[in-house]
C-alpha cells in the first residue's frame, strides 16, 4: 500500500460486533465484508466449547470466540498478523483463553492441536476448527489424515466439528468445494457437510464454506496405515446437504 497525501501512518482501528482490533492494514488482511460471516460461526460457539483457529490472521474469529467463554488455539504465519492477534487479545482481555501460535498451518495442526486433541476429544464440551484461507485452506485437510494414534474406545470420541473455506468459480460452486474437501481428506462426505454461501468475491467467483464432522476413519490412523503413503482415491462425490439460506 502507498500513502498519497496524509500522515504516514497505516495503523487502523476498527470495531466490529462489538470488538475493537487494531492492526497495520499494510502487513496484514482485514475484510470488512466478512463480519456477518464472522457472527454467524461465532453464534454457533457455546461457552466451554474448544476453537482452533488455523489461519487466524488478527483475531476474527479468534477474540470473539474467547469472549464468548470458549478456549481458542489460534495461529497465523504471517509475524505481523501473529503480533497484532496477540496484541487484540489483549486489547479485548482475552488473552488468557487464546493460546497463540506463529506457525504454517499444517505444522499447527500435526503440532500444538495434535497434542491437545486427544484429551479434548474425551471432554463432552464441543471441538471447531475454522479454516479461513479461501485460496488454500482446502488443500490443507489432508494434515488431519492419521492424525492421531488409535484409541481403545473410539466410539467415546468427541470429533471435532471443522468449517473450512474455500473459493470457486465453477458452475456448481457448492459440489466443487465439497470435491475438492474429499480429495484432501480421502473420503466421501455425503450426508456429512453441508455448504454456505459467504459472498459473491467477483464475476463467478463464490468464497464457500463447508462444515462437516471429521470423520473418524480420517483422524485416526489404522493398523495398515503409513502417513506418508497415499490412499486409492474417494468415490465421485454426490451433491450434500446445502444450507445457503
Amino acid at each position: 500500500m502507498e500513502v498519497l497525501a496524509g500522515e504516514s501512518n497505516m495503523v487502523a482501528k476498527v470495531r466490529e460486533n462489538g470488538v475493537l482490533y487494531e492492526f497495520d492494514f499494510s502487513r496484514v488482511y482485514w475484510n470488512p465484508r466478512l463480519s456477518t460471516e464472522h457472527e454467524r460461526i461465532v453464534s454457533l460457539l457455546h461457552r466451554g466449547d474448544t476453537v482452533v483457529d488455523v489461519f487466524a490472521g488478527v483475531g476474527p474469529f479468534a477474540i470473539p470466540a474467547a469472549r464468548r467463554g470458549c478456549a481458542v488455539l489460534a495461529n497465523d504465519l504471517n509475524p505481523e498478523s501473529f503480533r497484532w492477534l496477540q496484541h487484540n487479545a489483549k486489547l479485548n482481555k482475552v488473552d488468557q483463553k487464546i493460546t497463540t501460535s506463529n506457525l504454517d498451518g499444517r505444522d499447527f495442526i500435526r503440532g500444538p492441536v495434535r497434542e491437545r486433541l486427544p484429551a479434548l476429544m474425551k471432554g463432552s464440551q464441543k471441538i471447531h476448527v475454522v479454516m479461513n484461507l479461501p485460496a488454500l485452506a482446502l488443500e490443507f485437510l489432508d494434515a488431519f489424515k492419521g492424525l492421531l494414534d488409535p484409541e481403545p474406545d473410539q466410539s467415546l470420541s468427541n470429533l471435532p466439528q471443522v468449517h473450512c473455506y474455500g473459493f470457486s468459480k465453477e458452475n456448481d460452486p457448492q459440489r466443487d468445494v465439497v470435491e475438492r474437501a474429499e480429495a484432501s481428506l480421502k473420503t466421501n462426505l455425503q450426508g456429512q457437510c453441508s455448504v454456505h454461501l459467504v459472498r459473491n468475491v467477483a464475476p463467478n467467483k463464490e468464497m464457500m464454506c463447508v462444515s462437516f464432522t471429521l470423520p473418524r476413519g480420517v483422524l485416526y490412523k489404522t493398523h495398515t496405515q503409513d502417513r506418508d503413503t497415499s490412499e486409492e482415491p474417494c468415490p465421485k462425490k454426490q451433491k450434500c446437504e446445502d444450507s445457503t439460506n
